[in-house]
């Protein structure tokens, strides 16, 4: 019987939302910067033409970006492993970012990204959040456990360790949620 998948936490849809929310900002801005770039040279006659094409390019990475979004929003929604590598690595780029930012300006802006995108990396990193993206360590081998990890308690029936499906650690067969990660054990 396959492993089911487990529910998708809370932040992860938070998250989700949030990229919708920017993705659809970015297309708006990235529109009305097309749209801006198209009729700059003709109502300004004294800019060049090439000014409303910079403006009109700006707008049509906008537009990218809006879409790359979206894809994200849809990976981390239905949980692919690949919208939690891209989230992580987005999340650790604003972390430098903004280290950046506060060295150079300071100010209250920086701070608030910089605490924002540690928890985003923080709650990525959750056991059960990288359960549902299949980035869960596999359950340890009886020959890897330790004398105190393998107690009367953790042998289930057969004689086999018992372990957690989300996450791996070892559990008792009195308990119904995991100690480490709070996933409820069948």
């Amino acid at each position: 019987m396959p492993l089911q998948r487990p529910n998708r936490p809370f932040g992860v849809t938070l998250l989700a939302v949030l990229h919708i929310l920017q993705m659809i900002l970015y297309f708006i801005i990235g529109v009305a910067l097309i749209a801006v770039g198209a009729l700059l040279p003709r109502f300004l006659l004294r800019l060049p033409r090439f000014v409303g094409g910079i403006v009109g390019l700006i707008g049509g990475v906008l537009v990218i970006i809006a879409l790359l979004y979206l894809l994200l929003a849809y990976g981390l929604w239905t949980g692919r492993a690949w919208a939690w590598t891209i989230s992580l690595v987005i999340a650790g780029l604003a972390i430098v970012f903004s280290l950046i930012a506060l060295v150079v300006r300071g100010g209250v802006g920086g701070l608030i990204t910089l605490v924002l995108n540690g928890v985003v990396v923080y709650y990525l990193m959750r056991p059960n959040v990288k359960a549902f993206f299949g980035k869960a360590p596999t359950p340890p081998s009886a020959t890897m456990l330790t004398p105190s990890q393998l107690n009367p308690q953790s042998i289930s029936a057969s004689g086999a360790p018992k372990f957690c499906v989300n996450c791996g650690a070892p559990v008792t067969t009195d308990v119904r949620f995991c100690a480490h990660c709070g996933a409820k054990l069948v």
